[in-house]
């Protein structure tokens, strides 16, 4: 059971991993069931949905004046997949580190990881970690880093991405992660805010 979940997650998680998928067709309705709050940046919109609401979706967010072919600032996803959860058993720390594994074997350059962290976001287990490809492919010249967290919910995974690209080279060579400390603190704080909802015992999910 763990090792069907486990496989069809990653699947889930690893087909658009440090970049945006294809614009596909938009969700025609809200998602129903247990869902993770988290707002998007300000000034950051909703680019596209793909999945069904009632089951395993992804959401993109990103500012307003970027395009999901050309995106330098950042995006933000959000992807839902069912479970079941087992008591003692958390899947989202071995889950997150096989994410970012994947990421650094497809790395064509040098890839600096960050340091994995395990906590508990509002009441659910959740694992951090990301990294920066200072070469992940055309679209990205100077490189690309996101920082992923997997958030466990009671009928649910919820997989959390922040992406960002450097603008320029200069910008490309600051830092191992290549991005401020204030910007990667207000993503933290972003998903230090997430709460679940609309599961057995959660709040109502705000409409």
């Amino acid at each position: 059971m763990i090792k069907k979940i486990r496989t069809a997650l990653l699947c889930l998680s690893m087909l658009s991993l440090w970049q945006p998928l294809p614009a596909s067709a938009a969700l025609q309705a809200k998602s129903f069931g247990e869902n993770l709050v988290i707002r998007p940046p300000s000034g950051w919109r909703l680019a596209y949905t793909e999945g069904d609401p009632s089951g395993d979706y992804i959401v993109e967010f990103m500012p307003g004046n970027e395009r999901q072919d050309s995106w330098r600032e950042g995006y933000m996803s959000v992807r839902r997949g069912s479970y079941q959860s087992s008591k003692g058993v958390h899947l989202s720390t071995q889950l997150v580190q096989e994410v970012v594994q994947n990421a650094q074997r497809n790395c064509a350059g040098h890839f600096t990881s960050m340091q994995q962290k395990d906590s508990v976001t509002n009441g659910a287990y959740t694992s951090m970690s990301g990294g920066f490809c200072d070469r992940p492919g055309n679209m990205a010249p100077y490189g690309e880093g996101s920082l992923v967290a997997m958030v466990e919910g009671k009928q649910h995974l919820f997989l959390v991405q922040f992406g960002w690209r450097p603008a320029t080279e200069a910008e490309g060579k600051s830092g191992g992660l290549r991005i401020s400390p204030e910007k990667l603190q207000q993503y933290l704080n972003l998903l230090n805010q997430a709460v679940l909802c609309g599961g057995d015992g959660q709040p109502v999910c705000p409409r």
